[in-house]
């Protein structure tokens, strides 16, 4: 139990990096992984289908429209603010949430459009 609460209280005290982005600088590369500046980020807190080797047609167009509807959301809000995570996900990209107008991306459409998805 020690070793737990240790862990957690190292896991909490680390850092998280939040800016104010312009929407014009990242790229949604489907609709939960966001390049920024070059870097690769994991976005948390939802999983959309995939479109990169999707298993059937009905996933990549469900992944097609969480792509659509995420880059939507982010283009229309201008400004988000971009909160990296401590740590990496897998495939070593970096683990990141979006924040527009003080609503995680996670909790808009995209995640909606993988509950069809999600069996």
């Amino acid at each position: 139990m020690r070793l737990l609460l240790a862990a957690l209280f190292l896991f909490l005290a680390v850092p998280v990096q939040a800016a104010p982005v312009s929407s014009r600088d990242i790229y949604l590369i489907d609709g939960d992984t966001a390049d920024v500046g070059g870097d690769r980020f994991r976005l948390v807190g939802y999983d959309t289908p995939e479109t990169y080797k999707p298993q059937c047609s009905y996933e990549q167009a469900l992944g097609e429209e969480a792509t659509r509807r995420a880059r939507q959301l982010v283009r229309d809000a201008g400004t988000v603010d971009f909160i990296i995570l401590p740590g990496r996900g897998k495939y070593g990209r970096g683990l990141a949430r979006i924040i527009l107008h003080g609503n995680d991306l996670g909790g808009k459409a995209p995640a909606k459009t993988a509950v069809p998805f999600a069996l």
